[in-house]
């Protein structure tokens, strides 16, 4: 007899051996019994003497189960680890225990149904665990910077990119990984490669029935696009093919597709030629998506890109007409005394001769003819404004000058700074520090602070606010009496109105040991007394033009109007400004300062300003809160947005110098809070501010009411 095969018989003895010995039954070498041996035999020593070890532990509890057992054990460990193998027997335990031999038993036999199930829990990946690389991969491949989130559906709206909470198509994680990753990629190209442009969307639109229309558009840009990754991404687009269908003849529906509509794996394809393909396709059965192929939400793409297209072109004429005073400047030109910068000079795009992907600049910006250099945030804005038309629209370049936001009239001689010093202003203004998390240390006396009166403004304003919010002003009112008429229970009183029984028994416990017994055996109610400095900071930036700027100065009249009840101290500062060398605070009302007439008309007198350099603000407001005496301390932020500020003061540079900010800010004892209208608040001010010191006021009209409200929890 050969060698191995004498192994493996003496090999098939031993198991059989081992078997009788564990269950105490004769194990017949034929039939179903020469399997069994045959199928533990295969297995390593290892996972042999666990089934041995188990089965004599079942046997002692019950015998016919430590049976079922052994006969399913090999056919589990073809499946499962060791783990999910002792994981399966102990859930078969606990039924035996609870339910009987019959529920231990059906768990045991069940073992198909366990295994997907084991292997959907333990094989899936899960969006936490891979939602930063993620981000950082989709900031990576190019474009605008696009939000990573969870949905119930798979989509994008162009701004953010909403991915499942898990996935498991697969029985490994890391191919359920990969569909996280290409899933991504897909919806990142179509705002790259012009899936929604602007025209296209508005074709889409209007074509009959939407619903069916964007279907079939979604099957035949997946074929464009994969075109478009497969030439620039040629590594990815090896993914696709290997994971994007479930079976073969899923491969098959898209193949049929695709030789349908040869023309969209052109390099000169466009989404208009794929929805001019539409009518042809009507007829034709719909394949099932691909493994990383989302839906399509028209909606809410059209509700992100028309507010981003105002948004950014409000910005590109900000921009610019900033970097027109920059070139004036350098030209020895004063721009704040110049006349209206439009008879200055003109600014236009031309393309440089270069060609590009989708979404990338090609193009050199001119002023009067002639070539300046774009600054990041140009560079930015023209990316995503191509990425949204093809083009730059004209409409874009079009009125460049320093009426934008107000604080920019000043040029024209009509603005609310009008005849004041700004070289004496800057003379005065104040150093601080700035955290630059991208070389993880402080910039010293990076940023240069002054602090502004806010010019006076119109009362009527003010009468205008307190008529409209008459009755609510009354209840807030009441509210706030309400708190100064609480008092504060205080045990072991010398004197009081009641028994204090834990101070008696702690007494009584001492005379009865032979110690003197206590006095302080009462207690009294006394009227709380207050003592508390409220800072409060009041966003002035452009962007809280409108019905925003409105919101916060009726807050604040509110506010003030119900404190004088209160008695507590507060002072009103606003902020803004434009760089890190022009930094502004805005006087509203100091802490030694009466709410009198003239800070009513300072509070009417709030305008938008530029932007919102958040952290430097923090920092001076801070200092002037410390040198307050005051037992509670705290820093009321009212703002629309995300720190944000000309020369690469934004996305996480601003959020994370505002943190370190308020980091500093507690480290002196001073509590923060941020109030804001900002819907997407949620992806940055638990970061910045901590999980329960912000709010978020989901309408404008509400923030009034809001501000009181919060104001009163925080301070009682």
């Amino acid at each position: 007899m050969p060698v191995e095969s004498r192994q493996s018989f003496l090999n098939r003895i031993r198991v059989q051996k081992d078997l009788e010995r564990v269950t105490g039954t004769a194990i017949e070498r034929q039939g179903r019994g020469a399997e069994l041996i045959s199928e533990i035999a295969a297995l390593g020593r290892e996972n042999q003497d666990f089934i041995y070890h188990w089965a004599e532990i079942i046997g002692r509890s019950n015998g016919e189960l430590a049976g079922h057992f052994v006969n399913r054990a090999a056919a589990a460990f073809e499946k499962l680890d060791r783990n999910g193998v002792e994981t399966w027997l102990m859930a078969a335990m606990e039924q035996f225990d609870n339910r009987g031999l019959g529920a231990g038993i059906d768990v045991l036999e069940e073992l198909p149904q366990y295994i997907e199930a084991y292997r959907s829990r333990h094989n899936s990946c899960s969006f936490d665990l891979v939602a930063q690389f993620l981000q950082h991969f989709v900031t990576g491949l190019g474009g605008r910077e696009m939000i990573i989130t969870t949905s119930s559906d798979t989509y994008t709206d162009t701004e953010k990119i909403f991915l499942p909470e898990i996935v498991n198509q697969f029985d490994e994680r890391d191919l359920n990984f990969s569909i996280f990753k290409l899933t991504a990629v897909h919806l990142w190209a179509q705002s790259w490669y012009g899936t929604w442009r602007y025209q296209v969307v508005e074709r889409l639109s209007r074509m009959p029935d939407t619903a069916a229309t964007s279907a079939i558009f979604n099957c035949l840009e997946c074929i464009r696009l994969d075109a478009c990754v497969s030439r620039e991404f040629p590594g990815m687009y090896r993914q696709f093919e290997a994971l994007g269908y479930r079976s073969t003849m899923h491969k098959e529906q898209w193949d049929i597709w695709r030789a349908r509509a040869p023309f969209l794996v052109d390099p000169a394809a466009s989404a208009m030629d794929s929805i001019a393909l539409v009518p042809d396709f009507r007829s034709v059965s719909l394949p099932e998506l691909k493994c990383y192929q989302g839906e399509i939400r028209l909606q809410q793409i059209r509700e992100a890109m028309f507010a981003r297209i105002e948004r950014e072109k409000a910005a590109m004429k900000q921009a610019l007409a900033e970097l027109q005073r920059t070139l004036q400047e350098a030209n020895g030109r004063d721009p704040e005394t110049t006349g209206n910068p439009k008879e200055m000079g003109e600014f236009s795009l031309a393309e440089d001769g270069e060609s590009g992907s989708d979404g990338e600049i090609n193009f050199e910006l001119r002023y009067d003819g002639e070539q300046v250099e774009m600054t990041a945030e140009l560079e930015a804005l023209l990316s995503s404004i191509l990425q949204d038309f093809g083009e730059v629209p004209d409409e874009h370049l079009e009125g460049i000058n320093a009426g934008m936001y107000p604080d920019q009239l000043e040029s024209e001689g009509g603005g609310e700074s009008a005849g004041v010093d700004k070289n004496s202003e800057l003379k005065d203004a104040i150093s601080y520090r700035e955290w630059d998390y991208t070389r993880q240390r402080y910039r010293e006396g990076f940023c240069r602070l002054s602090e502004l009166d806010v010019p006076i403004g119109d009362e009527t304003f003010v009468e205008d606010t307190l008529a409209k919010y008459h009755g609510l002003l009354k209840s807030i009112k009441k509210t706030f009496e309400a708190v100064l008429g609480e008092a504060k229970l205080q045990r072991r009183q010398s004197q009081g109105d009641d028994i204090d029984i834990d101070a008696l028994v702690e007494a009584h416990a001492d005379l009865a040991s032979g110690r003197e017994m206590s006095d302080y055996v009462y207690t009294r109610f006394r009227n709380l007394d207050r003592n508390i400095a409220v800072m409060f900071m009041v966003d002035m930036s452009g962007s809280t033009l409108g019905w925003v700027n409105d919101a916060e100065r009726e807050s604040l009249i509110l506010l003030c109007e119900a404190l004088e009840t209160l008695g507590d101290r507060y002072a009103i500062y606003g902020f803004s400004g434009r760089t890190n060398k022009r930094c502004e605070i805005y006087r509203v009302k100091r802490f030694e300062e009466a709410y009198t007439r003239f800070v009513r008309e300072r509070i009417s007198g709030i305008r938008p300003k530029s932007y919102t350099r958040m952290g430097v603000a923090i920092r001076h407001l801070g200092h002037l809160l410390n040198m307050t005496r005051a037992r509670t301390k705290i820093l009321i932020t009212l703002s629309d947005g995300r720190p944000e500020d000309y020369g690469g003061y934004k996305g996480r540079y601003g959020i994370e110098d505002t943190r370190h900010a308020l980091l500093e800010l507690r480290r002196d004892g001073i509590h923060s809070f941020c109030i804001t209208i900002d819907k997407e608040a949620q992806d940055y001010l638990p970061h910045m501010y901590g999980m329960a010191n912000y709010a978020v006021i989901d309408e404008v009209k509400k923030l009034p009411l809001k501000v009181a409200d919060i104001y009163r929890r925080l301070t009682t």
